[in-house]
């Protein structure tokens, strides 16, 4: 399902599929809906899970050459998926940008959600210091391999070196796979480009945590405590988070890191089961 927004860009919603009560899930920067394929397959059999690829990202390629990439995009993004689910309370699963984004959606409509799981969501109080250009995570970006001869070998090069390394290779295949387009050149390309991934990194602002207690909605914050390989932020800032939401508690992971969902579906499927389906239905 194509979600056309206000700026022309686009954002994909995909049906994965199941029975029951409607789970959006959401991604975080750089990846797509692929990376819930090892967790998906634990929850179909009571959720029917939708998958939202943010605009650039995925499925949802750009539009223009100077795509937008303001946080409020991608809250718009959000909201946009739930009202083309029914617009009613819903629950929802979020990793990263896509947790964030969940978060600022109910901030910007109250109600939005009966029940969210939020894996390391990256929301940073003020005062804290942000990512700018010469940070080694938009440094790393810009220079990433966006171009390979074939599917497989973006496959192998992920899976090479870490993050990718960590997951398991059915997440990391259906985040290539679905994250891969052809270039018309006999070649694939990265949807995601690495400019974009930059961008994102560098459009983040602190947030007044204050606001977060008129989040009332039963909420998990997830955390992988496995070193910080990746960023150091995300980990850092989950038990605050947790304890400024109005109805929240902290989860940890002590063997995941912040790409837990695709390191262990099996595992974190359980959890996002056992906060979600004991909620009320109204």
């Amino acid at each position: 399902m194509r979600l056309t927004t206000s700026d022309g860009e686009h954002a994909v919603l995909h049906d994965l599929g199941g029975h029951g009560t409607p789970l959006l899930l959401t991604h975080g920067n750089g990846l797509n809906v692929g990376m819930w394929a090892t967790v998906v397959p634990h929850l179909v059999d009571s959720f029917r899970c939708w998958g939202l690829d943010f605009r650039g990202h995925g499925a949802s390629r750009p539009q223009h050459d100077a795509m937008s990439v303001d946080r409020s995009r991608f809250t718009d993004e959000v909201l946009a998926a739930v009202n083309a689910l029914g617009g009613e309370p819903m629950l929802a699963v979020g990793h990263s940008l896509g947790a964030a984004s969940l978060l600022h959606a109910e901030l910007c409509q109250p109600g939005a959600y009966r029940g969210l799981y939020l894996y390391e969501p990256v929301l940073v109080p003020e005062g804290f210091p942000m990512p700018d250009s010469d940070h080694e995570l938009v440094v790393a970006s810009r220079r990433r391999r966006i171009r390979f001869a074939t599917v497989d070998e973006a496959y192998d090069r992920f899976m090479s070196k870490p993050p990718f390394s960590r997951c398991e290779p059915e997440a990391v295949r259906a985040y290539v796979e679905i994250g891969t387009y052809p270039s018309g050149d006999d070649a694939v390309r990265l949807s995601c480009s690495g400019d974009t991934e930059a961008r994102i990194y560098e459009s983040g602002v602190p947030m007044d945590f204050d606001r977060f207690g008129s989040v009332t909605c039963p909420t998990v914050i997830a955390r992988g405590d496995a070193p910080a390989q990746w960023n150091e932020i995300p980990p850092r800032v989950a038990q605050p988070i947790a304890e400024a939401l109005g109805n929240a508690r902290l989860e940890t992971f002590a063997e995941l890191s912040h790409f837990g969902p695709m390191e262990n579906g099996e595992m974190v499927a359980k959890a996002i089961r056992a906060h979600l389906e004991p909620l009320p239905h109204s």
